[in-house]
């Protein structure tokens, strides 16, 4: 089964957390090129497309400190606890669904090795 079959249309989002905000979304917009998307920000997080791969992101995430190894990839959905139900329906144990506030709502799940993935639902504009 495809990812499109499990999580029907999505995109993908690789979060990596980064101490200061400001500084970190200058470099990724000057060093890397990248684009922001000013309609995903909030205090703590700045979020960056890739000009010529189309649902595809980082996002800076505020942290008071940073631990290489703690990026967590997040599949977008339009239906989280649709996504949710069909992989727990595969056997994932998938976490609870939370609001983490402005009408983003996400739930974490690992793979075999203990990598921490994770899904989210934009709120509807």
């Amino acid at each position: 089964m495809t990812l499109k079959n499990t999580f029907g249309e999505y995109s993908f989002v690789t979060k990596l957390d980064v101490t200061n905000l400001e500084a970190s979304a200058e470099w990724y917009k000057s060093k890397l090129g990248l684009v922001p998307e000013e309609k995903y920000d909030t205090p703590s997080w700045r979020q960056f497309s890739f000009p010529d791969i189309p649902r595809f992101a980082i996002g800076l995430n505020l942290s008071d400190s940073v631990e290489p190894g703690n990026t967590v990839s997040t599949f977008v959905v339009n239906d989280i606890v649709a996504a949710r139900q069909s992989l727990t329906e595969k056997g994932v144990s998938v976490g609870p669904i939370t609001d983490v506030g402005h009408g983003v709502q996400l739930s974490t799940f690992k793979d075999i090795d203990g990598n921490l993935l994770g899904l989210r639902q934009n709120p509807q504009s």
